[in-house]
């Protein structure tokens, strides 16, 4: 999925005026987007690609790891054969050795079932940017950082509706 960034990354408090009800309601839900989804259609998690690769210096001063290496993995999650959300997660190898080894094989889980078990992730902060898509369409994505056993993971999220 081709999406490119339009605005810069804020809180989300400076866009609620900016933003539609529905789309802020997604921005700000604090549970896993698949629980969401699942509530009214059929889930699905088509797994885009899931490797080692190079991240963007905007992603690694968001970080603040002193990993060398990172996994990233990009997912689309449907509901009811329709994409709802496009999702990036880089994930620093050093959160996998350190902090949750599973975190190196969530295959096509999704990352949410990880994230959201209880005592294990801290979130500790939450960003919005607007996003366009190739057909000219606007959305609104958020990234999260979270710290597991002090070890820092992002996961970005496009919601597509």
């Amino acid at each position: 999925m081709e999406l490119n960034q339009i605005s810069p990354w804020t809180n989300i408090e400076s866009i609620e005026s900016k933003v539609d009800a529905t789309v802020l309601s997604w921005l700000a839900e604090s549970g896993p987007i698949t629980n969401r989804i699942k509530l009214s259609q059929e889930f699905e998690l088509k797994l885009l690609n899931d490797e080692l690769d190079e991240i963007s210096q905007e992603e690694r001063l968001f970080l603040k790891s002193n990993s060398k290496t990172f996994r990233v993995r990009r997912v689309i999650l449907l509901g009811d054969n329709t994409p709802v959300v496009y999702a990036k997660s880089v994930i620093p190898t050093s959160a996998i050795h350190n902090g949750l080894s599973s975190l190196g094989k969530i295959g096509n889980a999704p990352l949410g079932d990880i994230l959201f078990a209880p005592g294990i992730f801290t979130k500790l902060e939450m960003v919005c940017a607007s996003f366009l898509s190739k057909e000219r369409n606007i959305y609104w994505g958020r990234k999260i950082k979270y710290s597991v056993n002090s070890e820092p993971i992002s996961v970005m999220e496009v919601f597509l509706i």
